[in-house]
Protein backbone atom coordinates (compact mmCIF):
# COMPACT_ATOMS: atom_id res chain seq x y z
CA UNK A 1 0.00 0.00 0.00
CA UNK A 2 2.72 2.23 0.78
CA UNK A 3 4.30 1.51 -2.18
CA UNK A 4 0.84 2.17 -4.72
CA UNK A 5 0.57 5.73 -2.45
CA UNK A 6 4.30 6.81 -3.07
CA UNK A 7 3.81 5.96 -6.92
CA UNK A 8 0.48 8.07 -6.52
CA UNK A 9 2.20 10.87 -5.49
CA UNK A 10 5.38 10.78 -7.99
CA UNK A 11 2.37 10.52 -10.87
CA UNK A 12 0.65 13.52 -9.54
CA UNK A 13 3.82 15.40 -8.83
CA UNK A 14 5.07 14.68 -12.34
CA UNK A 15 1.98 15.99 -13.61
CA UNK A 16 2.01 19.37 -11.63
CA UNK A 17 5.44 19.82 -12.63
CA UNK A 18 5.01 19.62 -16.28
CA UNK A 19 2.15 21.97 -16.35
CA UNK A 20 4.19 24.35 -14.24
CA UNK A 21 6.27 26.51 -17.23
CA UNK A 22 9.65 27.43 -16.47
CA UNK A 23 11.01 30.79 -15.82
CA UNK A 24 12.65 30.45 -19.53
CA UNK A 25 9.56 29.84 -20.89
CA UNK A 26 7.55 32.61 -19.18
CA UNK A 27 10.35 34.86 -20.76
CA UNK A 28 9.76 33.78 -23.73
CA UNK A 29 6.03 33.70 -24.14
CA UNK A 30 5.40 36.82 -21.80
CA UNK A 31 6.18 39.94 -23.45
CA UNK A 32 4.58 38.72 -27.07
CA UNK A 33 1.05 39.26 -25.34
CA UNK A 34 1.79 42.97 -24.31
CA UNK A 35 4.00 43.73 -27.37
CA UNK A 36 1.40 42.63 -29.98
CA UNK A 37 -1.24 44.96 -28.08
CA UNK A 38 1.17 47.86 -27.97
CA UNK A 39 1.82 47.32 -32.32
CA UNK A 40 -1.76 47.04 -32.49
CA UNK A 41 -2.13 50.73 -31.13
CA UNK A 42 0.38 51.75 -32.31
CA UNK A 43 -0.72 50.69 -36.14
CA UNK A 44 -3.99 52.43 -34.83
CA UNK A 45 -2.28 55.95 -34.25
CA UNK A 46 -0.63 55.85 -37.27
CA UNK A 47 -3.65 55.65 -39.50
CA UNK A 48 -5.28 58.57 -36.68
CA UNK A 49 -2.10 60.34 -37.69
CA UNK A 50 -2.30 60.36 -41.44
CA UNK A 51 -6.39 60.97 -41.67
CA UNK A 52 -6.04 63.61 -38.73
CA UNK A 53 -3.59 65.58 -40.77
CA UNK A 54 -5.45 66.00 -43.95
CA UNK A 55 -8.35 66.85 -42.13
CA UNK A 56 -6.38 69.87 -40.61
CA UNK A 57 -4.60 71.38 -43.60
CA UNK A 58 -8.33 70.98 -45.12
CA UNK A 59 -10.20 72.86 -42.13
CA UNK A 60 -6.86 75.64 -42.88
CA UNK A 61 -7.77 76.03 -46.41
CA UNK A 62 -11.53 76.11 -45.81
CA UNK A 63 -11.62 79.18 -43.26
CA UNK A 64 -8.63 80.80 -45.47
CA UNK A 65 -10.89 80.44 -48.62
CA UNK A 66 -9.22 83.17 -51.24
CA UNK A 67 -11.92 82.31 -53.48
CA UNK A 68 -12.64 85.41 -55.38
CA UNK A 69 -15.51 87.42 -55.27
CA UNK A 70 -16.68 89.59 -58.08
CA UNK A 71 -17.54 93.36 -57.04
CA UNK A 72 -20.99 95.10 -57.43
CA UNK A 73 -19.60 98.33 -58.87
CA UNK A 74 -21.26 98.96 -61.95
CA UNK A 75 -19.58 99.07 -65.72
CA UNK A 76 -18.11 101.66 -66.69
CA UNK A 77 -19.47 104.20 -69.32
CA UNK A 78 -18.32 106.30 -71.97
CA UNK A 79 -18.94 109.40 -69.83
CA UNK A 80 -16.77 108.12 -67.04
CA UNK A 81 -14.03 106.89 -69.39
CA UNK A 82 -13.91 110.41 -70.85
CA UNK A 83 -12.57 111.39 -68.22
CA UNK A 84 -9.33 109.57 -68.45
CA UNK A 85 -6.50 112.46 -67.36
CA UNK A 86 -4.22 113.51 -70.67
CA UNK A 87 -0.61 111.74 -70.30
CA UNK A 88 -1.79 108.66 -68.45
CA UNK A 89 -2.19 104.86 -69.51
CA UNK A 90 -5.19 103.29 -67.96
CA UNK A 91 -4.52 99.27 -67.92
CA UNK A 92 -6.82 96.12 -67.42
CA UNK A 93 -5.50 92.59 -67.21
CA UNK A 94 -7.56 89.21 -67.44
CA UNK A 95 -6.20 86.45 -66.58
CA UNK A 96 -7.11 83.36 -69.15
CA UNK A 97 -3.47 81.03 -68.04
CA UNK A 98 -1.40 80.02 -65.22
CA UNK A 99 0.65 77.12 -65.69
CA UNK A 100 4.35 75.26 -65.56
CA UNK A 101 4.50 76.45 -62.04
CA UNK A 102 8.46 75.56 -61.31
CA UNK A 103 9.18 76.11 -57.69
CA UNK A 104 12.75 75.08 -58.45
CA UNK A 105 13.22 77.42 -61.27
CA UNK A 106 11.45 80.35 -59.36
CA UNK A 107 9.10 80.86 -62.24
CA UNK A 108 5.83 80.27 -63.69
CA UNK A 109 3.74 80.98 -67.24
CA UNK A 110 1.05 83.32 -67.73
CA UNK A 111 -1.47 84.31 -70.64
CA UNK A 112 -3.51 86.90 -70.36
CA UNK A 113 -5.13 89.90 -72.29
CA UNK A 114 -3.80 93.73 -71.44
CA UNK A 115 -6.19 96.54 -72.31
CA UNK A 116 -4.98 99.79 -72.71
CA UNK A 117 -6.74 103.28 -72.79
CA UNK A 118 -4.67 106.62 -73.75
CA UNK A 119 -6.11 109.92 -74.10
CA UNK A 120 -5.26 111.32 -78.14
CA UNK A 121 -4.44 114.89 -76.78
CA UNK A 122 -1.31 113.42 -75.09
CA UNK A 123 0.68 112.26 -78.50
CA UNK A 124 1.66 108.71 -79.45
CA UNK A 125 -0.12 105.78 -77.73
CA UNK A 126 2.85 104.80 -75.56
CA UNK A 127 1.12 101.08 -75.49
CA UNK A 128 3.47 99.40 -78.27
CA UNK A 129 6.21 100.05 -75.81
CA UNK A 130 4.96 98.10 -72.94
CA UNK A 131 6.56 94.71 -71.63
CA UNK A 132 6.37 92.52 -69.06
CA UNK A 133 9.42 93.50 -66.83
CA UNK A 134 9.80 90.00 -64.51
CA UNK A 135 9.78 87.79 -67.45
CA UNK A 136 12.18 86.28 -69.38
CA UNK A 137 12.22 86.71 -73.41
CA UNK A 138 12.21 84.12 -75.35
CA UNK A 139 10.48 83.78 -78.89
CA UNK A 140 8.86 80.34 -78.24
CA UNK A 141 7.26 81.56 -74.93
CA UNK A 142 6.72 85.46 -74.67
CA UNK A 143 4.41 86.74 -76.53
CA UNK A 144 2.80 91.00 -76.82
CA UNK A 145 1.03 90.72 -79.80
CA UNK A 146 -1.98 93.72 -80.33
CA UNK A 147 -5.33 91.57 -81.23
CA UNK A 148 -7.46 94.75 -81.71
CA UNK A 149 -7.49 98.66 -81.48
CA UNK A 150 -10.60 101.02 -81.22
CA UNK A 151 -11.18 104.83 -80.97
CA UNK A 152 -13.85 106.43 -79.25
CA UNK A 153 -13.97 109.64 -79.71
CA UNK A 154 -10.77 111.28 -78.17
CA UNK A 155 -9.68 108.14 -76.53
CA UNK A 156 -8.12 105.22 -78.22
CA UNK A 157 -8.60 101.66 -76.82
CA UNK A 158 -6.28 98.52 -77.58
CA UNK A 159 -6.26 94.94 -76.55
CA UNK A 160 -2.89 92.51 -76.52
CA UNK A 161 -2.42 89.30 -76.34
CA UNK A 162 0.56 88.71 -73.65
CA UNK A 163 2.06 84.86 -73.11
CA UNK A 164 5.66 85.27 -70.67
CA UNK A 165 7.43 82.41 -68.36
CA UNK A 166 7.10 85.00 -65.25
CA UNK A 167 9.81 85.14 -62.65
CA UNK A 168 8.70 84.80 -59.16
CA UNK A 169 10.47 84.17 -56.12
CA UNK A 170 8.86 81.74 -53.85
CA UNK A 171 8.56 81.38 -50.39
CA UNK A 172 8.64 77.64 -49.21
CA UNK A 173 9.50 77.93 -45.58
CA UNK A 174 5.73 75.87 -45.00
CA UNK A 175 5.44 73.78 -48.05
CA UNK A 176 3.52 72.08 -48.66
CA UNK A 177 1.21 74.63 -46.60
CA UNK A 178 2.83 77.74 -48.19
CA UNK A 179 0.87 80.62 -49.52
CA UNK A 180 2.36 82.38 -52.70
CA UNK A 181 1.94 85.69 -54.18
CA UNK A 182 2.11 86.06 -57.71
CA UNK A 183 3.60 88.96 -59.40
CA UNK A 184 2.90 90.17 -62.92
CA UNK A 185 4.93 93.37 -63.36
CA UNK A 186 4.04 95.67 -66.49
CA UNK A 187 6.13 98.65 -67.32
CA UNK A 188 7.84 100.27 -70.35
CA UNK A 189 10.28 98.74 -72.49
CA UNK A 190 12.75 101.68 -71.45
CA UNK A 191 11.34 102.78 -67.94
CA UNK A 192 13.70 105.88 -67.44
CA UNK A 193 12.56 107.07 -70.51
CA UNK A 194 9.30 109.48 -71.25
CA UNK A 195 6.99 110.88 -68.67
CA UNK A 196 4.12 108.57 -68.86
CA UNK A 197 1.46 107.49 -66.12
CA UNK A 198 -0.12 104.82 -65.43
CA UNK A 199 -3.42 104.17 -63.50
CA UNK A 200 -5.35 101.09 -63.06
CA UNK A 201 -8.86 99.63 -64.11
CA UNK A 202 -10.01 97.34 -61.37
CA UNK A 203 -13.51 97.02 -62.48
CA UNK A 204 -12.47 95.36 -65.55
CA UNK A 205 -9.14 93.37 -64.26
CA UNK A 206 -9.95 89.77 -62.84
CA UNK A 207 -8.85 85.58 -63.32
CA UNK A 208 -10.78 83.58 -65.54
CA UNK A 209 -13.58 81.74 -63.98
CA UNK A 210 -12.73 78.71 -65.64
CA UNK A 211 -8.88 78.63 -64.36
CA UNK A 212 -8.58 75.99 -61.76
CA UNK A 213 -5.78 74.98 -60.36
CA UNK A 214 -6.42 71.85 -58.78
CA UNK A 215 -3.21 71.94 -56.43
CA UNK A 216 -4.17 75.51 -55.32
CA UNK A 217 -6.62 78.02 -54.02
CA UNK A 218 -6.30 81.09 -56.54
CA UNK A 219 -7.42 85.01 -54.83
CA UNK A 220 -8.85 87.56 -56.96
CA UNK A 221 -6.89 89.71 -59.35
CA UNK A 222 -5.63 92.95 -58.14
CA UNK A 223 -4.07 95.82 -59.82
CA UNK A 224 -1.68 98.22 -58.20
CA UNK A 225 0.35 100.79 -59.83
CA UNK A 226 3.61 101.41 -58.41
CA UNK A 227 6.94 102.62 -59.32
CA UNK A 228 10.56 100.66 -60.22
CA UNK A 229 13.92 102.12 -59.44
CA UNK A 230 16.52 101.65 -61.82
CA UNK A 231 20.64 102.52 -60.71
CA UNK A 232 21.96 104.39 -63.57
CA UNK A 233 21.32 105.69 -66.82
CA UNK A 234 20.93 102.68 -69.31
CA UNK A 235 24.37 104.29 -71.02
CA UNK A 236 21.63 107.18 -72.03
CA UNK A 237 24.47 110.43 -72.67
CA UNK A 238 21.98 112.78 -71.81
CA UNK A 239 21.22 111.25 -68.38
CA UNK A 240 23.15 111.97 -65.04
CA UNK A 241 25.55 108.74 -64.52
CA UNK A 242 24.92 106.97 -61.50
CA UNK A 243 21.76 108.62 -60.49
CA UNK A 244 18.57 106.42 -59.18
CA UNK A 245 15.87 106.67 -61.81
CA UNK A 246 12.03 105.84 -60.84
CA UNK A 247 9.93 104.22 -63.76
CA UNK A 248 5.97 103.85 -63.63
CA UNK A 249 4.80 100.18 -63.56
CA UNK A 250 1.70 98.32 -62.75
CA UNK A 251 1.91 94.82 -60.49
CA UNK A 252 -0.57 92.10 -61.46
CA UNK A 253 -1.04 90.68 -57.60
CA UNK A 254 -2.88 87.08 -57.10
CA UNK A 255 -2.73 85.20 -54.10
CA UNK A 256 -2.42 81.73 -54.21
CA UNK A 257 -2.90 79.09 -50.81
CA UNK A 258 -1.32 75.45 -51.53
CA UNK A 259 -3.97 73.04 -50.77
CA UNK A 260 -1.79 71.02 -48.28
CA UNK A 261 -4.33 68.17 -47.70
CA UNK A 262 -3.54 67.22 -51.29
CA UNK A 263 0.04 67.42 -51.07
CA UNK A 264 1.13 66.35 -48.09
CA UNK A 265 0.60 62.50 -48.28
CA UNK A 266 2.68 62.96 -51.26
CA UNK A 267 5.45 64.93 -50.48
CA UNK A 268 6.32 62.67 -47.47
CA UNK A 269 4.92 59.23 -48.49
CA UNK A 270 8.78 57.86 -48.29
CA UNK A 271 9.25 58.90 -44.78
CA UNK A 272 6.16 57.86 -43.47
CA UNK A 273 6.84 54.56 -45.23
CA UNK A 274 10.45 54.95 -43.01
CA UNK A 275 8.36 55.50 -39.75
CA UNK A 276 6.25 52.65 -40.37
CA UNK A 277 9.21 49.94 -40.86
CA UNK A 278 10.58 51.55 -37.88
CA UNK A 279 7.96 50.69 -35.86
CA UNK A 280 7.91 47.37 -37.24
CA UNK A 281 11.84 46.81 -36.48
CA UNK A 282 10.46 47.46 -32.67
CA UNK A 283 7.28 45.59 -32.65
CA UNK A 284 8.52 42.19 -33.78
CA UNK A 285 11.98 39.95 -32.85
CA UNK A 286 12.82 39.08 -36.29
CA UNK A 287 14.45 40.76 -39.22
CA UNK A 288 14.90 44.24 -37.22
CA UNK A 289 17.94 44.90 -39.30
CA UNK A 290 16.11 44.52 -42.89
CA UNK A 291 13.29 46.63 -41.93
CA UNK A 292 15.41 49.28 -40.48
CA UNK A 293 17.99 49.04 -43.98
CA UNK A 294 14.85 49.69 -45.71
CA UNK A 295 13.54 52.93 -43.29
CA UNK A 296 17.16 54.02 -44.81
CA UNK A 297 16.35 53.71 -48.10
CA UNK A 298 12.71 54.78 -47.98
CA UNK A 299 13.92 58.29 -46.41
CA UNK A 300 16.82 58.65 -48.91
CA UNK A 301 14.51 58.18 -51.65
CA UNK A 302 12.31 60.45 -50.40
CA UNK A 303 15.13 63.34 -49.50
CA UNK A 304 16.12 62.97 -53.31
CA UNK A 305 12.44 63.79 -54.54
CA UNK A 306 12.38 66.49 -52.45
CA UNK A 307 15.48 67.74 -53.66
CA UNK A 308 14.91 67.59 -57.08
CA UNK A 309 11.42 69.78 -56.96
CA UNK A 310 12.52 72.55 -54.19
CA UNK A 311 15.22 75.01 -53.44
CA UNK A 312 17.78 74.35 -50.98
CA UNK A 313 16.13 77.21 -49.21
CA UNK A 314 13.11 75.24 -48.51
CA UNK A 315 14.82 72.68 -46.64
CA UNK A 316 15.00 75.53 -43.60
CA UNK A 317 11.69 75.06 -42.85
CA UNK A 318 8.93 72.02 -42.17
CA UNK A 319 10.73 69.67 -44.97
CA UNK A 320 14.22 70.07 -43.36
CA UNK A 321 12.87 69.65 -40.14
CA UNK A 322 10.57 66.49 -40.75
CA UNK A 323 13.59 64.93 -42.42
CA UNK A 324 16.08 65.25 -39.37
CA UNK A 325 13.14 64.35 -37.23
CA UNK A 326 12.63 61.04 -39.62
CA UNK A 327 16.67 60.31 -39.84
CA UNK A 328 17.07 61.07 -35.67
CA UNK A 329 14.21 58.48 -35.95
CA UNK A 330 15.86 55.73 -37.80
CA UNK A 331 19.42 56.03 -35.89
CA UNK A 332 17.33 55.52 -32.68
CA UNK A 333 15.71 52.40 -33.91
CA UNK A 334 19.07 51.28 -34.81
CA UNK A 335 20.58 51.84 -31.40
CA UNK A 336 17.15 50.32 -29.90
CA UNK A 337 18.18 46.96 -31.75
CA UNK A 338 21.41 46.83 -30.91
CA UNK A 339 20.36 47.25 -27.43
CA UNK A 340 17.62 44.58 -27.61
CA UNK A 341 20.35 42.32 -28.94
CA UNK A 342 22.98 42.99 -26.38
CA UNK A 343 21.07 43.30 -22.83
CA UNK A 344 23.57 43.31 -20.61
CA UNK A 345 23.59 40.45 -18.15
CA UNK A 346 23.81 42.38 -14.62
CA UNK A 347 20.24 43.54 -15.42
CA UNK A 348 17.37 41.98 -13.86
CA UNK A 349 14.98 39.94 -16.17
CA UNK A 350 11.96 42.40 -15.44
CA UNK A 351 14.42 45.54 -16.23
CA UNK A 352 14.82 44.01 -19.51
CA UNK A 353 11.01 43.26 -20.38
CA UNK A 354 10.28 46.67 -19.27
CA UNK A 355 12.92 48.01 -21.80
CA UNK A 356 12.05 45.67 -24.76
CA UNK A 357 8.59 47.10 -24.56
CA UNK A 358 8.94 50.94 -23.65
CA UNK A 359 11.32 51.41 -26.64
CA UNK A 360 8.49 51.11 -29.17
CA UNK A 361 5.71 53.56 -27.17
CA UNK A 362 9.11 56.07 -27.10
CA UNK A 363 9.86 56.45 -30.52
CA UNK A 364 6.61 56.89 -31.63
CA UNK A 365 5.43 59.17 -29.19
CA UNK A 366 8.84 61.28 -29.90
CA UNK A 367 7.75 61.31 -33.67
CA UNK A 368 4.38 62.05 -33.03
CA UNK A 369 5.56 65.30 -30.35
CA UNK A 370 8.26 66.25 -33.10
CA UNK A 371 5.85 66.72 -36.01
CA UNK A 372 3.11 68.10 -34.42
CA UNK A 373 5.62 70.97 -33.16
CA UNK A 374 6.87 72.06 -36.59
CA UNK A 375 3.43 71.83 -38.68
CA UNK A 376 2.78 75.84 -39.28
CA UNK A 377 0.68 77.20 -36.61
CA UNK A 378 -2.03 78.61 -39.44
CA UNK A 379 -2.70 74.77 -40.25
CA UNK A 380 -3.65 73.67 -36.44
Amino acid sequence: MFAENEERNDEQTGLMTTQRPTVAEMDRSGPHSPRAMALCVVIALCLFILNAVPVLAESADTTTSLTPTLPDAPLPTPNTLSKLPVGTLQMGLYITAIDEIDLLGNSFNAQFYLSTLWHTAGGDNPSDSLEVLNAIHHSDIGRFDLISAQAYGDLEWRLYGVRSKIINPWILTNYPFDSQLLRIRIGMANPIQGSVNFSVDRLNSYVHPELILYDWQMGALDLVSGSISIVGNLGMPDRASGAVYQGPVVNGLIEMRRRGHLEFIPSFLGYFLAIGLCVLALGISRSRDDLILGAVVSAAANSVYLAEILPVSALGGFSGQIQVIIYIGILYAATADELIDHVPEDWSQQLKTVLKLSLLPIYLMGTVVAIYAIVPSDVL
